[in-house]
């Protein structure tokens, strides 16, 4: 995965936050994903201004002892969503 890429989600998709989790579905598709608290704040990072490496180095820094698996988790999260065409990369 080229970490120089930006994050950017599908508009079209609506979010339910409960207890620090999110729930993202669309209105008319039969897409939904749940994502837990890690997934939550990745989901909040990709902006559509933010590269992957930019998202793996905000949360790098929030938890530095969690580097190698939050590397991990961003890139599986990120090819999920983009799988799913929640999210693509430009």
């Amino acid at each position: 995965m080229d970490v120089s890429k930006i994050v950017e989600l599908k508009k079209d998709y609506l979010i339910e936050r409960i207890d620090g989790e999110i729930t993202v579905y669309h209105p008319t598709l039969t897409t939904a994903v749940y994502l837990n608290e890690t997934g939550a704040l990745i989901w909040e990072l990709c902006d559509g201004k933010r590269t992957i490496l930019d998202i793996i180095e905000a949360l790098s820094e929030q938890y530095p002892e969690s580097r190698t698996q939050i590397e991990t988790d961003v890139k599986t999260l990120i090819t999920q969503l983009i799988e799913r065409d929640i999210g693509e990369l430009k």
